[in-house]
C-alpha cells in the first residue's frame, strides 16, 4: 500500500521552528529562569563533507535559525584566511556550509570575533556510490538495564535482513556490555559515537541530536538507513529487507514506513553470560513471541538519506521536493517491538489493558521462521562465546626464568603488575 506524503519546504518548516523557539523564549522570561536549557556555549559533535557541501552537527541545542559562521582550518588546524561563511542553524543542531579548498577541519562561531571551539576533522562522505546498501541507526543507549545479549541479537538479526553496518550512539553502558560492542567495532561492523558534553541533558534530548547526526553520518555512506531502537527488530515475510528495498525502482521514493508489531517482553534480560545451556534458555527470539496485531502507531522508517531533508524519531519530517513515502503492508514487513510489561515510560501492563471497547488485547504466537532462527542462533552463540567464554591463563606455561628476569610477581596470584 502506498501513500503520498506532503513534502515540507525547508523555509516553511524554518518558520514553524522559529515560532517554537519564540514560544520557549517567552516561557523562560515568564518563569524568570536563568539558563533554562543549561547550554550557553557552542560545541561540535561531528562534521561531514559531501560532494556538494559540508554539514556540521552540533551538541548545542535550541539554536534553530540563529546565525552561525562556518570556520575552515587546514591539516595543521590553522584557520584558512578569508574563508569564513555566514550560515544558519537548521534544523535545530545542524549548520550547512559550502566546501572550501584545503579545509580538513571545521568549526563554528556566532561572530567572526568569537574564538571558535576546537575544530573537528571532516568525515569523508564524497563517495561515487554508497559504501553500504542497508545500514542501521541505533537510538542512544542509556539506563542501567543489561544490554550485552540485546546488542548481539539486534546486530545478528539485522545482518540476516541484509544490513552491513550499524551506527551506535552510547550515553551509558556498563563495562561488561561494552565488551561485545567493542568486538563488533573490531570486526568493522559497528561505529560507536560517544554522547558526552559538558552540559547535562535529559535522555530524550540526546535522541533528538542522535537522529540528526546519524542522518548526516549515513548520508552518501549508505543507500538505505533504518532508524530503530535496541528493542526493535525488522522482520520481513519470505525475503530479506534489503531485497524488498532493491525491488523499489521508483526514484521518487525517499522513505519506507513499517508498521509496529508489539511483542510481549515480560522478563528481564540476563545480567551476564553464565554458560551455553543458560544462553540457550535466554535467546531473545525464542523467548518472546506473544504479540498483538500490527498497528501504525509507533511506526518506524527506512530512508534514502540523500533524499530526506530532516529526520524525526519515527518518520521523515521533511523530504526534498518531488520525494514521497512508501508504506509497506504488514503482511510484507513489520517492526517487532519487544515492549516491556513492567518498565514502560508511558505505562506498564499494556498487554492486559482493555481496549476502548472494553475487550482485552488478543495475544498470538508469532515466532520467526525456523531457518531464520537457526541462522540467528548460530550467529549469536558464536559471537557470545568468542567474547564472554573467557579462558584463564595457564600459569604453568610461563617460564620461571621469564618472571624472575622481569621481576614480575607470581602471575597466578597477581596477573597485572602495579606501578
Amino acid at each position: 500500500m502506498e501513500s503520498e506524503k506532503y513534502t515540507v519546504h525547508k523555509f516553511f518548516l524554518l518558520e514553524y521552528i522559529l515560532q517554537v523557539v519564540m514560544d520557549k523564549i517567552k516561557f523562560v522570561k515568564s518563569a524568570n529562569i536563568k539558563n533554562l536549557h543549561n547550554n550557553t556555549e557552542t560545541s561540535i559533535l561531528a562534521a561531514y563533507v559531501y560532494p556538494d557541501q559540508i554539514s556540521i552537527s552540533l551538541f548545542s541545542q535550541h539554536l534553530a535559525r540563529q546565525q552561525m559562521y562556518c570556520r575552515y582550518f587546514d591539516c595543521e588546524q590553522k584557520e584558512i584566511p578569508g574563508t569564513a561563511w555566514l550560515g544558519r542553524v537548521f534544523p535545530e543542531s545542524v549548520v550547512e556550509c559550502p566546501r572550501r579548498y584545503g579545509a580538513e577541519f571545521v568549526s563554528v562561531s556566532k561572530t567572526l570575533e568569537d574564538e571558535a571551539p576546537t575544530p573537528v576533522r571532516l568525515t569523508f562522505r564524497v563517495y561515487d556510490e554508497p559504501v553500504h546498501e542497508l545500514s542501521v541507526c541505533m537510538s542512544p543507549m542509556y539506563g542501567n538495564q543489561s544490554t550485552w545479549l540485546q546488542i548481539v541479537d539486534f546486530i545478528e538479526h539485522h545482518k540476516l535482513e541484509g544490513a552491513s553496518f550499524f551506527y551506535f550512539y552510547v550515553g551509558q553502558i556498563s563495562k561488561y556490555d561494552e565488551r561485545v560492542l567493542n568486538d563488533y567495532v573490531r570486526t568493522g561492523e559497528v561505529e560507536v559515537t560517544r554522547l558526552q558534553d559538558k552540559y547535562e541533558r535529559v535522555f530524550m534530548a540526546w535522541q533528538f541530536l542522535q537522529i540528526q547526526d546519524c542522518h548526516l553520518r549515513s548520508k552518501y555512506h549508505s543507500k538505505w538507513t533504518a532508524f530503530i531502537d535496541i528493542d526493535e527488530r525488522i522482520a520481513v515475510n519470505g525475503q530479506k529487507m534489503v531485497e524488498v528495498l532493491r525491488s523499489i525502482q521508483d526514484p521518487t521514493v525517499g522513505d519506507v514506513q513499517l508498521q509496529s508489531l508489539s511483542v510481549v517482553r515480560d522478563q528481564d534480560y540476563p545480567e551476564k553470560y553464565l554458560n551455553l545451556e543458560e544462553l540457550e534458555k535466554e535467546l531473545i527470539f525464542k523467548k518472546f513471541n506473544d504479540s498483538i496485531d500490527p498497528v501504525w502507531q509507533g511506526l518506524k522508517t527506512i530512508i534514502r538519506p540523500n533524499k530526506i531533508g530532516i529526520m524525526g524519531i519515527h518518520a521523515a519530517v521533511a523530504q526534498y521536493p518531488g520525494i514521497r513515502t512508501l508504506q509497506l503492508n504488514s503482511t510484507q514487513a513489520v517492526v517487532r517491538h519487544l515492549r516491556s510489561t513492567k518498565n514502560r515510560v508511558f505505562g506498564s501492563d499494556w498487554h492486559i489493558t482493555p481496549n476502548e471497547n472494553g475487550t482485552l488485547p488478543v495475544l498470538k504466537k508469532r515466532p520467526l521462521p525456523d531457518e531464520f532462527c537457526k541462522e540467528l542462533r548460530e550467529a549469536i552463540v558464536k559471537r557470545v562465546l568468542h567474547v564472554y567464554e573467557i579462558i584463564p591463563v595457564n600459569c604453568s606455561t610461563i617460564p620461571t626464568e621469564l618472571t624472575e628476569t622481569i621481576r614480575h610477581p607470581d602471575p597466578c596470584k597477581q596477573p597485572w603488575a602495579q606501578f
